[in-house]
């Protein structure tokens, strides 16, 4: 890291960590020392881009990585496409930027994704390549309503399980 900017190895680093890879891994996967590694690591956690879970763990600091963009998609399907919702799952949990599946009851639309992106420029590219898909497997939408945050108040996954 240079100036408080990310280079490719950081970058390459925080990929690796937040998909649970350890550190001995990612020094062998990107052909660099452990201690490289560490040294980085340690780096980005003083710079807030990675946020110490407890040893060995970490999550990122989406904000500081600049992917605070979060929208929700719902998606209303037309009857003759709703016995393709399996496939359209499938294809959407393949997606590293969709966080987020949930297969609505009880309610007017039939899926809800909760998508994070880096800025209004990658949301239209991407929302362009979803449509361009729906389209070449046949898949007719009624309505798809898009919510895009502003501020993120509160990131958290439920701890308590009784």
């Amino acid at each position: 890291m240079r100036k408080g900017q990310l280079d490719e190895v950081d970058k390459a680093i925080i990929e690796n960590i937040l998909r649970g890879k350890t550190q001995s891994e990612i020094a062998e996967m990107l052909g660099i020392t452990l201690r490289t590694v560490q040294n980085r690591v340690r780096v980005l956690e003083e710079n807030e881009y990675l946020i110490k879970v407890k040893e060995g763990y970490w999550k990122a600091n989406y904000q500081k990585l600049g992917l605070s963009m979060l929208t929700v998609l719902l998606i209303d399907l037309d009857i003759e496409s709703k016995p393709k919702i399996d496939e359209i799952i499938e294809h959407f949990k393949k997606l590293d930027y969709v966080e987020n599946i949930l297969e609505m009851v009880g309610s007017a639309y039939d899926l809800c994704l909760i998508v994070r992106y880096k800025d209004i420029s990658e949301f239209r590219e991407e929302r362009r390549k979803f449509m361009e898909w729906f389209v070449k497997k046949g898949i007719r939408i009624n309505h798809l309503a898009t919510f895009i945050s502003s501020k993120t108040h509160k990131d958290h996954r439920r701890t308590i399980i009784r």
